[in-house]
């Protein structure tokens, strides 16, 4: 006898559909906030992690934005932070004073030459070494002349000389070279002969070796000159002002309002800033300001109080990380604690920002390299 074949009777398929639907835009719901989590952790979602390294100054070392340069034992010594097999030992042709670098160029210096890390020899300028700004192909150096008035004078990576400006002694306050590219040279000339501060920025093309914008500002001392994309921004003791990195143009003006800047960093496109109180030394008060890269000013400001004792507030990736004796801590753009790290054991007495990733730290004689990453 066949056996008969049970049919399974929908009693009521307009409610099973309705079921069917609500249950699936659950999962659309579902999987739609594990991305957002997922994207929000990749692009938010910073962690903070300490090492100690082998420093023997804080003087003698610099962030590099590949790695981080020092001086130890006579040698100068590079680690990268990302392989290590790209990490060297170099000897020293003298006891430098000076040192600085980037992921393309890497030099140190004395009082009477520099040293360009793989040159075929040193430069020995006809003058005292003042300073030097690192680029991504060339070096700039400041040189003063026996004369008294100062140059400014750009090496490549084999130690040759491609350029030299000329200064009268005392008008050259500051130079360096643009963060996007690495490739544009700036100068800064201060001048007070009108009785009132007048500051001259001039930009300088390595490619045609020649001027390619001059900005003046007038009625304020300029502190700090960031470049971005579009952008040049120059903090003054009273103002932040944003000119055309394109036609130097100024477009918009804010007020600082006793504040003073001491870092910089971006968000996007957006520039941050780290302002504290002018007339204290006191950081239990700071205030993150972001300003965004447009025809009108529009800015944010976030003021955050923190505990006694801070030693030291820096930008990293455009977060706030502050640092206490033997704690460090990072907060997200609203002002929230997202973590605490506890430093090793010793008295943490300083620390010294070497690019948008890492902080140097110093205690009681040790060094630790602090890392921000995801």
């Amino acid at each position: 006898m066949a056996r008969r074949r049970r049919r399974l009777v929908v009693r009521d398929s307009k409610k099973t559909a309705l079921r069917l639907a609500l249950v699936i835009l659950v999962l659309i719901a579902i999987a739609g906030i594990a991305v957002f989590l997922t994207l929000t952790l990749k692009s938010c979602g910073m962690k903070l992690s300490v090492r100690t390294v082998p420093l023997q100054s804080y003087g003698l070392s610099a962030g590099t934005g590949d790695g981080l340069l020092y001086v130890k034992d006579g040698m100068l010594n590079f680690h990268n932070y990302k392989d290590e097999d790209l990490n060297f030992s170099k000897y020293l042709s003298g006891t430098p004073t000076g040192i600085a670098g980037t992921d393309g160029i890497k030099a140190v210096w004395s009082g009477s030459s520099v040293q360009i890390i793989d040159a075929p020899f040193d430069v020995v300028p006809k003058g005292t070494v003042k300073a030097l700004r690192a680029g991504s192909m060339h070096v700039a150096v400041c040189i003063k002349k026996n004369s008294g008035d100062e140059t400014v004078t750009v090496y490549n990576s084999a130690g040759q000389q491609v350029w030299e400006l000329e200064f009268m002694d005392g008008s050259l306050v500051d130079f360096g070279f643009s963060e996007v590219s690495g490739r544009t040279l700036w100068t800064m000339e201060l001048s007070v002969n009108s009785g009132s501060p007048r500051t001259t920025i001039t930009t300088y093309d390595l490619s045609r070796m020649s001027a390619t914008g001059v900005i003046t500002v007038s009625g304020q001392l300029v502190e700090r000159v960031c470049f971005t994309g579009s952008s040049v921004f120059v903090i003054g003791t009273e103002t932040l002002v944003r000119y055309s990195s394109a036609t130097n143009r100024e477009i918009y003006r804010v007020q600082l309002h006793g504040f003073r800047v001491t870092d910089v960093a971006m968000d996007g496109t957006s520039l941050r800033l780290l302002l504290l109180p002018r007339n204290t030394a006191n950081l239990s008060t700071v205030r993150v300001l972001t300003v965004e890269q447009k025809d009108v000013a529009s800015e944010s400001a976030l003021t955050l109080t923190l505990d006694d004792g801070v030693i030291a507030c820096h930008l990293l990736g455009g977060s706030l990380v502050a640092v206490w004796d033997g704690t460090v801590r990072l907060y997200d753009k609203k002002g929230r604690t997202v973590e605490t790290l506890a430093l090793p054991v010793g008295s943490t007495l300083s620390s010294k920002k070497l690019d948008d990733r890492h902080i140097l730290l110093e205690r009681s004689g040790e060094f630790d390299l602090l890392t921000l990453g995801k």
